[in-house]
């Protein structure tokens, strides 16, 4: 599993690009996570540490919790999640950068 802690403006874009195509939605997710050190295994793994705006809609709360666990458990790959974005199309990226 890679490091995720090397990686985290590409989790942070990441997730931000995934909840915009899921709800049609720009949140900054920055402050609504952050990384921890695993204490059996000693990697870092990401934790939710979701505000009201995120808690108050739970089906996107657990949407969430569901993509970090599976960043958290491998099956979500720095790779795939490079692949994501580059097919992510430019054109909305760049009006997400915008509005952000």
């Amino acid at each position: 599993m890679e490091n995720l802690s090397e990686n985290k403006e590409l989790i942070n874009k990441y997730l931000n690009c995934i909840l915009q195509q899921q709800f049609n939605i720009q949140i900054d997710l920055k402050d609504e996570y952050t990384f921890i050190e695993n204490l059996v295994s000693r990697k870092p793994v990401i934790a939710a540490t979701f505000s009201d705006k995120i808690l108050s809609d739970p089906e996107m709360k657990m949407f969430l919790s569901s993509l970090i666990t599976e960043i958290n458990t491998g099956s979500c790959s720095i790779h795939s999640m490079k692949v994501k974005l580059r097919n992510y199309s430019a054109e909305n990226w760049n009006s997400y950068r915008r509005i952000v």
